[in-house]
């Protein structure tokens, strides 16, 4: 009788040290799933606006420049005819500053940091081409 007990409190005891073991790594799971999501959460409100000029000289350019700013990761471009001022809210984390500066280049359109490629600004229309510098 008094082994039966020892052996009832033993399979006892390792029971609740199986339960405690799940639950602590059920907890931990859930901790890691957590700390990912929120992180990727947070990744993806992150906006950021910045300003530059763009070179152009007409609505035309402003529907091109535009345009070429409707990709993943940008979520508002207005380009200004008389400043040739571009403001952008982008999300840093799916496209950076240099990649929306060639998107903009690719169309034939200069910026105050990158110049676009040749071929690409002689493809713009004769109004749309604006005085390059040199």
């Amino acid at each position: 009788m008094f082994n039966n007990k020892i052996i009832y409190y033993y399979e006892n005891s390792k029971n609740n040290i199986m339960k405690t073991q799940k639950t602590i790594l059920s907890l931990l799971v859930a901790f890691i799933i957590s700390v990912i999501s929120f992180n990727s959460m947070a990744k993806s409100l992150h906006q950021e606006t910045t300003s530059f000029k763009v070179y152009g000289n007409c609505g035309m350019c402003k529907n091109r420049i535009e345009t070429a700013l409707k990709v993943n990761g940008i979520s508002n471009s207005s380009w200004d005819v008389k400043t040739k001022v571009l403001t952008v809210t982008y999300d840093p984390h799916v496209i950076s500053l240099a990649d929306i500066h060639k998107k903009i280049t690719a169309v034939g359109h200069d910026t105050e940091t990158v110049k676009a490629d040749d071929k690409a600004y002689t493809n713009l229309m004769g109004c749309c081409q604006y005085e390059r510098k040199k």
